[in-house]
């Protein structure tokens, strides 16, 4: 099943890519029928591209965060953090991006935001989620269990002071401000972050801007979860996904280039005529992709037993597929549940599960939140991750700080003229 998904994988990053030849038209849109699922998967394609750089210099860095014998054989192509830095050329104002859950710092969407905040004239370093294996990997060991907002926010902090360091070291970057901002998963750990250098002070962030964030992380990864049941409907779940592969593939087959273009991938799409049952289930697959990798590599790095035999050392090149088959199953509510929530507990007892659930949303800094004018959040009606109330609970915490878009389902039009425009107007900066 899962080289069906690779290649449907491909697409999708194709789609979300900022892949645009030099004839191309930029205020070109496309055809297809809106829903808050379709632009979650191809972008909304609805509405106008911004028009941004195409020759940012983004250079890839890597950091040693954790000692490289402390790392298991197997992740040798992870023995370094890594992250990627856009330099102006002289001084000038520097802005963190957090990617969203799974993924790492040069995810297309982190690429994005690079180059509206580029353009700007902020310095930027992108960071990736807490949730993506090289981060998990890299991160000294904790008591706590990757998921828990507060404590992602120290470790993530804390790599913030040393990629900084680091580009002043090796890249002589030198910032004038401190702003952060994140998307997804990554808007949430941005609100954090801003509570956490409160009381730190190492940045005294100028601007924090909440791009899409989760209300509830657990609501949020409920609705993710439903999506696709795997472990009772694996047959069922291969056999759409079959159905699914083989429409997108045989539009591929008749074009007439192999060149993935905007263009083209929304031809695909149209041909393929997906149904929204059919677009969630590519949201769920994808999502279940991202955690089960993260939980593999949490697997490892704990040395919980859950995927692998405890105490076993997997050699270099060792198969793990029984492994990640079994990683596939695994919902992320069950992640919560069964890891994330004991283990908190034994660090501390009498810890409830209802209060371990209100600290993974923003109510558990509502007032922080209510009260701070640096902090904005940017988000979407309809977007397919939040509860129903949750968009009325942020216009009532942020007030004006509150921007939402008609529609865009999740991150979907992150790259379009509505939300730059408005971006620039949170991020001043320096304009070129």
């Amino acid at each position: 099943m899962r080289i069906v998904l690779i290649f449907i994988a491909f697409l999708l990053q194709a789609c979300s890519s900022n892949m645009q030849d030099k004839d191309v038209v930029v205020n070109k849109v496309c055809d297809l029928p809106y829903t808050a699922y379709q632009a979650t998967v191809t972008g909304y394609c609805q509405e106008p591209k911004a028009q941004l750089p195409d020759n940012v210099p983004v250079i890839e860095k890597s950091l040693e965060v954790r000692p490289v014998d402390q790392i298991p054989e197997y992740f040798w192509y992870s023995q370094k953090m890594k992250y990627s830095l856009a330099k102006q050329k002289g001084d000038a104002p520097l802005a963190f991006i957090i990617a969203g859950t799974g993924a790492g710092h040069n995810s297309a969407k982190n690429m994005r935001i690079t180059r509206i905040l580029y353009a700007q004239g902020y310095h930027v370093i992108a960071l990736s989620s807490p949730t993506f294996a090289n981060f998990i990997i890299n991160t000294p060991e904790s008591k706590y269990m990757t998921g828990d907002l507060g404590n992602d926010a120290k470790a993530l902090y804390s790599l913030m002071q040393k990629t900084y360091a680091q580009a002043q070291r090796e890249e002589g970057v030198q910032a004038t401000s401190f702003s952060v901002t994140g998307y997804s998963l990554g808007g949430a750990h941005s609100a954090f972050l801003a509570k956490l250098d409160e009381t730190e002070k190492q940045f005294n962030f100028e601007k924090v801007v909440m791009i899409n964030p989760p209300v509830s992380l657990f609501n949020s990864v409920t609705i993710l979860d439903s999506y696709v049941d795997v472990e009772n409907n694996r047959a069922e779940i291969k056999a759409m996904l079959d159905e699914v592969f083989n429409r997108l593939s045989d539009g591929y087959a008749d074009q007439e280039t192999s060149k993935l273009s905007d263009d083209t991938i929304y031809r695909l799409f149209a041909g393929a005529k997906m149904t929204d049952e059919e677009l969630k289930l590519l949201i769920g697959i994808s999502f279940r992709m991202s955690s089960s990798d993260m939980m593999y590599a949490i697997d490892m790095m704990y040395n919980l037993g859950a995927l692998k035999y405890k105490n076993h050392n997997v050699e270099k090149f060792e198969s793990v597929t029984h492994s990640m088959y079994r990683a596939d199953t695994i919902p992320f509510t069950r992640y919560f549940e069964k890891a994330m929530l004991p283990r908190t507990q034994n660090v501390e007892p009498g810890l409830t599960r209802e209060a371990m659930l209100n600290r993974l949303g923003l109510k558990s800094i509502e007032t922080y939140l209510s009260t701070s004018d640096k902090i904005s959040v940017m988000h979407n009606a309809d977007d397919i991750i939040l509860k129903e109330g949750e968009i009325d609970y942020l216009k009532e915490v942020f007030g004006d700080r509150a921007k939402i878009f008609e529609r865009g389902g999740h991150c979907g039009n992150i790259d379009r003229v509505s939300f730059v425009e408005h971006m620039n107007t949170q991020f001043v900066g320096a304009a070129l």
